[in-house]
């Protein structure tokens, strides 16, 4: 049936069974965006009934959350012209800031109150009981001459030459005096891990899991290069007399002077995305020069011509905060996300519906307790050792 059949109370059904398509969502949106519907009973009962039992069986989602649910809720639904916009909130928009997104985030909220995860030495494993655990700080240091330092067992001054050192502790790689000789460094996350560096020039590097990222031991040429692949987050230290240069696996450059951005380039995902928090970057690739403004995202698909849009900044960086967070993500994008965090593969059964979600899941939570939340919205699954199948 084409998703123009469904009325809008039949659309929002799907949408919170999690049995909705992609196209019937934008339907949804669409229509939620031109239609005056305030005055739609039927529409307002469900909404009211959703919410009821929401809030009967998890706790109530925290003002942050509430407000970002209502902010994006009243973006995507929004008249197109200024002078029709509602200026006066009608009885189901305070159902509907909740329901939308609320069968993701309050089951979060409901599972990390509910089902404290002790600490775990070997977090982004697989517990004794079989439980496979959430990431941790893991990562790989390695040296000019192939020696390889595991960070999550070597603590310390794992690197001393004179005044220069290397300080491995809580999570976090640090880079403290001078080194006599300028020698490249490698610093890599596992599936499953996630590391914070601190470079030579005092630039703060956050890494996510599967990623890495290449440096010296001193900055001392006209740049400051760095090469990273994977999803990096950077804060880069101001030095107007030498840029900061990132490499994006060999496909795109950023130059900085100092400011904040997000570098995704993982090899599995559609598209480079580089995201401007603060300041300015310019962006190279192939034959394109294009600067960015804070909020921006410049994103390459395919290695084709550079695209800039704006970003949702909040989702971009739901990862360094201890997040999944989605807008309207297709099922893919999220078990990609989540394959990484967990270490785990996914299969895809044939004939699995195309899903998609909105709402906040917490890192933290082992994968049985995310996939309860996915769960919540309509994802048949089962886990046999370290792989998701995903079921019809």
């Amino acid at each position: 049936m084409e998703p123009n059949r469904f009325s809008e109370t039949d659309l929002l059904q799907k949408y919170l069974d999690g049995t909705i398509s992609e196209p019937e969502s934008g339907e949804l949106f669409e229509r939620l965006k031109h239609n005056a519907i305030e005055d739609n009973a039927a529409l307002e009962a469900l909404l009211q009934k959703v919410y009821n039992q929401s809030f009967t069986e998890a706790p109530v989602i925290s003002a942050d959350a509430s407000r970002r649910i209502l902010e994006r809720l009243v973006t995507a639904v929004q008249l197109d012209k200024p002078e029709t916009r509602v200026r006066r909130m009608p009885s189901w928009w305070r159902y509907a800031a909740a329901v939308l997104i609320i069968a993701v985030a309050a089951t979060a909220v409901w599972l990390v109150n509910t089902n404290k995860k002790e600490t775990h030495p070997f977090a982004g494993n697989v517990s004794p009981s079989g439980e496979i655990l959430s990431g941790s700080s893991r990562a790989i240091l390695q040296m000019p001459n192939g020696e390889e330092i595991l960070l999550d067992s070597a603590k310390g001054n794992i690197v001393q030459k004179g005044n220069f050192h290397v300080n491995n502790s809580g999570g976090k790689l640090d880079y403290e005096g001078n080194a006599a000789k300028v020698e490249y460094h490698t610093l890599t996350t596992p599936r499953g891990g996630q590391y914070r560096l601190q470079l030579p020039d005092g630039t703060a590097v956050w890494l996510n899991a599967a990623s890495s990222i290449t440096y010296p031991t001193a900055f001392t040429d006209h740049y400051r290069n760095v090469k990273v692949v994977g999803e990096v987050y950077f804060e880069v230290a101001q030095h107007q007399e030498q840029p900061f240069m990132v490499d994006v696996d060999g496909k795109a450059k950023v130059a900085v002077l100092g400011t904040s951005f997000n570098v995704n380039a993982y090899t599995d995902e559609q598209s480079i995305r580089t995201t401007l928090l603060e300041g300015s970057i310019i962006m190279f690739h192939d034959q394109q020069t294009v600067m960015l403004k804070p909020g921006q995202q410049a994103q390459i698909k395919n290695e084709l011509r550079m695209n800039i849009v704006n970003a949702d900044v909040e989702s971009v960086m739901a990862w360094k905060n201890g997040l999944f967070r989605f807008d309207r993500a297709p099922l893919s994008e999220v078990l990609r996300q989540m394959s990484r965090w967990y270490d785990v593969g996914i299969v895809y059964e044939h004939g699995v519906p195309d899903i998609v979600f909105s709402g906040e899941i917490k890192r933290d939570l082992n994968l049985s307790q995310a996939l309860v939340v996915l769960a919540k919205m309509g994802v048949r699954y089962r886990i046999e050792g370290k792989k998701i199948i995903v079921m019809p």
